[in-house]
């Protein structure tokens, strides 16, 4: 969830003319990723219309000439100008945003005002306090209407993200969505090469990029973590891992995905 906490309004990738039937590419800076390792996800048309929608009109509002500025113990403001999708000025220094770490995004000030980053709260500062969303909202499902609901995370997103993509490439939903684009596209690179990709590539292979693991080894034991085999044990089965670039061993692979469960109250899947 840090990865796209500490994300700027500029790196939220332009929503295409035309509804998309395949996913669409959502490029995660290095600065933010564990390991700093610059990866793509995807995020589908409607989530990114969403986003959009936010940013143009209940984002747009409040940093609207907000006075905000970063508290001292962050250390002093970082001014922005001249900012495009792939960086700016900041203090008068042309930067990349790729480049940038969370402790330096968070005190980032616009040019118009107001926090750099995609979510923020009323005065216009930065909102990242989403580990407190989630357990007030637990809080609540478990007193109105269910009281065995689990604690939840932020990191769970995560692991709902991984199930739901496991369950669209095993089913060939990305398959049929990459050939339909494939088909009515206009021919763009980036769109051929998507297509490409879905179409080819195994689902392990798939989610290991999306997931940034090093190797299928890890998002191997990472499934099993989250019992996917009860639910896609056929199509495990099916699946060969084939040429893997990763070169993570089998203990390593498992301290991988353990880490991805690190400081979660019961281990369980989201």
């Amino acid at each position: 969830m840090q990865e796209f906490t500490y994300l700027l309004s500029y790196e939220v990738p332009p929503l295409p003319r035309t509804r998309a039937g395949a996913p669409i590419g959502f490029g995660v800076p290095p600065g933010v990723t564990k390991g700093r390792k610059f990866r793509t996800t995807w995020i589908s048309y409607e989530a990114l219309a969403a986003v959009h929608q936010y940013l143009e009109l209940d984002r747009a509002v409040t940093v609207d000439g907000s006075a905000w500025v970063p508290p001292a113990r962050w250390g002093p403001a970082l001014q922005v100008s001249d900012a495009d999708a792939g960086g700016g000025r900041i203090d008068g220094v042309r930067r990349r945003w790729e480049n940038l770490v969370p402790a330096e995004r968070r005190r980032l000030v616009a040019a118009g005002g107001g926090s750099c980053l995609v979510a923020v709260k009323a005065g216009g500062g930065p909102f990242t306090a989403w580990a407190s969303v989630f357990e007030r909202t637990s809080d609540r499902i478990r007193e109105r209407y269910e009281p065995r609901f689990p604690h939840v995370n932020p990191h769970r997103t995560r692991h709902t993200f991984a199930m739901r993509t496991l369950e669209y490439l095993v089913s060939g939903y990305y398959r049929q969505a990459a050939a339909l684009a494939a088909a009515t596209g206009d021919g763009s690179k980036a769109d051929a090469a998507l297509a490409l990709y879905l179409s080819r590539a195994d689902p392990l292979l798939v989610l290991r990029d999306l997931l940034g693991h090093s190797s299928v080894l890890t998002t191997e034991a990472y499934l099993r973590r989250l019992d996917t085999t009860r639910i896609f044990a056929d199509a495990y089965e099916a699946c060969q891992a084939g040429p893997d670039t990763g070169t993570a061993g089998g203990a390593d692979a498992e301290r991988e995905a353990a880490a991805e469960f690190g400081g979660e109250d019961d281990g369980g899947a989201a």
